[in-house]
C-alpha cells in the first residue's frame, strides 16, 4: 500500500529531530489508560532518573516502572512530565525503537527518534499501538509535528487514516 512507502520515507531518514505524534482530546481516564498501555507495551523506562514534579509536596518524585503518575497529572497533583520507554512491543508483537511520552492533563504526545530502526515491522507496531489507543479513546485526535519530511503532518495523518480503514476491513 502506498501509505507504507510514505511512512518509511518520513520515519527512516534521520535528521536528529524528535518528532511528536500528538494525541489530543483525551479525557482524564483516557490519559491514564494511554500511559498504562504504552508502559505495559515496554520492558522498562529508559530515561535516566525519571521523575515528575509533585505540586502538593513541592518536590520531584521518582517514577518507577510500575507507577502511573499520569493519575496525579490529571488530578492536578503533578505537572506534566516526559519519559522514555525501551523494549516497546505492539499488541501484535511487533518490536519498535524507544518511544518518549509527554503526559499532560488532556493529551499524550509520543516522540520518536527518526532512523533505520523504523523497519516495516516497527512502523506497523507503532500504528498498532496508536490503534489500540484509538479504540479506547473516543475523541482522540492525532497530529504529527516536527518531522522535516512531513512539515504539515499530512503524510503521517493520511497514512493513519488509511491504516484505520485497512483495519476496519479485516
Amino acid at each position: 500500500m502506498e501509505f507504507w512507502s510514505n511512512l518509511r520515507r518520513i520515519l527512516r531518514e534521520k535528521d536528529g529531530a524528535l518528532p511528536d505524534i500528538e494525541l489530543n482530546g483525551l479525557s482524564r481516564d483516557e490519559v491514564v489508560l494511554g500511559y498504562d498501555l504504552i508502559r505495559n507495551a515496554s520492558n522498562r523506562i529508559s530515561s535516566k532518573d525519571p521523575s515528575y514534579w509533585s505540586i502538593p509536596n513541592n518536590k520531584d518524585i521518582s517514577i518507577k516502572f510500575e507507577d502511573n503518575p499520569a493519575k496525579d497529572v490529571v488530578q492536578g497533583k503533578a505537572e506534566g512530565f516526559h519519559l522514555c520507554f525501551d523494549g516497546v512491543q505492539s499488541p501484535s508483537g511487533k518490536i519498535m525503537p524507544e518511544l518518549g511520552v509527554f503526559v499532560f492533563n488532556d493529551s499524550l504526545n509520543i516522540d520518536y527518534r527518526m532512523g533505520e530502526g523504523w523497519t516495516d515491522e516497527a512502523i506497523e507496531g507503532l500504528l498498532d499501538i496508536l490503534y489500540a489507543l484509538f479504540q479506547n479513546c473516543k475523541n482522540m485526535k492525532l497530529s504529527h509535528k516536527g518531522n522535516m519530511f512531513d512539515p504539515d503532518g499530512s503524510i503521517f495523518e493520511e497514512s493513519w487514516i488509511a491504516y484505520i480503514s485497512s483495519r476496519k476491513k479485516t
